[in-house]
């Protein structure tokens, strides 16, 4: 078994090399399906809703434009933020299933702000704990070895109740894909071949396992994804913050990472979520990882890194990353958030010779790391739990403790100050829509300035931190 498995790696396989590959990993898969357990805190109505999150609409405007869905008979439709119907899609098996147990979910109204947050978590057994690299919002990552070949295996959670006592390993299939399936993605591939990026700045997923439930014939709904990939020997994050990076080190990561996010862009993958956590480095070559948030308008980012298009429909700012590598670790955070005059900044990074952080081109020109004298560490997010992606469907889970976005009807004192829950950033959205409304008499026609849009601005770009009421760190409660 360990002999085959150092045949993750290679691109290129024949038929039957393959077959044993896919074999053995499909041993280990049912030996290690039972070691994993969770808890969730969510429902099956959570559960239906984020069900439609995952279906393949075939036209991507679907998936960004609808907010309500209602399943009626063997359909459910999808309607927009004014409850007008978009279009009509034939339920899942698994859509079915959780009808048949809830029928009080058939033919009701149900918003895509209603799935609850995620309070769940991973009960790892002592083995896995050790093993453990990473747990985050999106995914538990850990450390397997198969002889001497080491792996990464990142588990996702698509579904609420995967691994929990209420949907078993006993219920679950599975269908495994090697690397060496597909060919090279270039060029968009305009074809219908079966393709995956490689690029040397891109981290490879050797193999990639999807978990049906058991009855989904079609394989219309996966619930979760097990990812074998390149086990890398750390982030750029952990060495920025260290200041361990010179000059040099910092300008070839900065061409590196161009290099993949250009080589991404041109097959067609748009990486949304340019967090420095995202940046890994393998013998010296700097790899970018985490596809979790593409341009798939997934309602989800990490604060102050991630582009807001699939979150609002605005272009953002997903670039922040390349201000940490060209400044120290204080004067990063102090450019990004601390309330200089523009003019002041400018000034600062054109003595580095840097016109502009965005123009890529100016890279070999800069002399110097750039660094303030002076500079305040109370704008650096330190807290790792800080910068995990947040998903925009829990921060309107909590928004929506009212009937609409315009504050009436409420059912419950959003503004509590005695809570910790939003109310500083919902406070002031709630006062910018009055001007804009009341003293510009702005008739916002296109819905460009909506309650969740701003909201969105506020709190994943102007000032992604605590605002003196947005907890983000999901491990504290803090209480005014």
């Amino acid at each position: 078994m360990l002999t085959e498995f150092c045949l993750l790696a290679v691109l290129t396989l024949n038929s039957d090399e393959r077959e044993v590959l896919r074999d053995k990993i499909n041993e280990w898969v049912k030996l290690f399906l039972p070691k994993l357990e969770r808890e969730s805190t969510r429902t099956e109505e959570c559960r239906l809703i984020a069900s439609v999150e995952r279906y393949e609409f075939g036209i991507h405007w679907y998936a960004r434009k609808w907010q309500f869905c209602q399943f009626v008979g063997k359909t459910f439709i999808l309607f927009d933020d004014e409850r007008r119907e978009l279009w009509q899609f034939k339920i899942t098996s698994f859509q079915k299933k959780i009808l048949r147990r809830n029928p009080s979910l058939d033919n009701v109204f149900l918003g895509r702000s209603e799935i609850k947050e995620e309070n769940g978590f991973w009960k790892l057994n002592d083995e896995l704990e050790r093993k453990k690299i990473s747990e985050g919002g999106e995914a538990l990552i850990i450390l397997e070895k198969f002889g001497n070949f080491e792996a990464a295996i990142r588990i996702d959670i698509f579904d609420a109740f995967l691994f929990t006592g209420k949907f078993g390993v006993n219920e679950l299939k599975w269908k495994t894909h090697l690397i060496s399936d597909f060919e090279k993605a270039e060029n968009k591939n305009k074809d219908d071949k079966a393709v995956v990026p490689i690029h040397e700045n891109v981290v490879k997923n050797f193999a990639n396992v999807e978990l049906y439930q058991i009855g989904d014939d079609n394989e219309e709904d996966c619930l979760g994804w097990i990812t074998i990939l390149e086990k890398c020997d750390g982030n750029i994050r952990t060495e920025l913050k260290n200041e361990s990076l010179d000059l040099e080190e910092r300008k070839n990561i900065a061409i590196e990472l161009e290099a993949g996010f250009n080589y991404l862009s041109g097959v067609g993958i748009g990486h949304y979520d340019r967090k420095l956590e995202n940046f890994l480095m393998l013998g010296g070559i700097t790899k970018i990882c985490d596809f979790g948030l593409v341009q798939e308008n997934t309602f989800s980012g990490s604060p102050a890194f991630s582009n807001q298009w699939q979150l609002t429909g605005f272009y953002g700012y997903s670039s922040n990353y390349f201000h940490f590598l060209m400044c120290d670790w204080k004067t990063s955070w102090s450019l990004l958030y601390q309330p200089i005059d523009e003019t002041e900044r400018k000034k600062i990074i054109e003595n580095c010779n840097i016109r502009d952080f965005n123009d890529r081109s100016m890279i070999n020109n800069i002399t110097k790391i750039i660094s303030l004298q002076d500079c305040s560490d109370k704008f650096c997010l330190d807290d790792p739990n800080l910068t995990k992606s947040c998903q925009m469907s829990s921060l309107k889970q909590q928004m929506t403790k009212y009937v609409n976005f315009d504050f009436t009807n409420l059912t419950k004192n959003v503004l509590d100050q005695k809570s910790s829950n939003l109310c500083v950033p919902i406070s002031i959205t709630a006062l910018l829509r009055f001007a804009i409304k009341n003293d510009l008499d702005f008739d916002d026609k296109r819905k460009g300035y909506s309650f969740d849009k701003i909201l969105t601005i506020l709190t994943m770009i102007v000032y992604p931190r605590s605002m003196a009421g947005l907890n983000l760190n999901p491990k504290k409660r803090r209480k005014r």
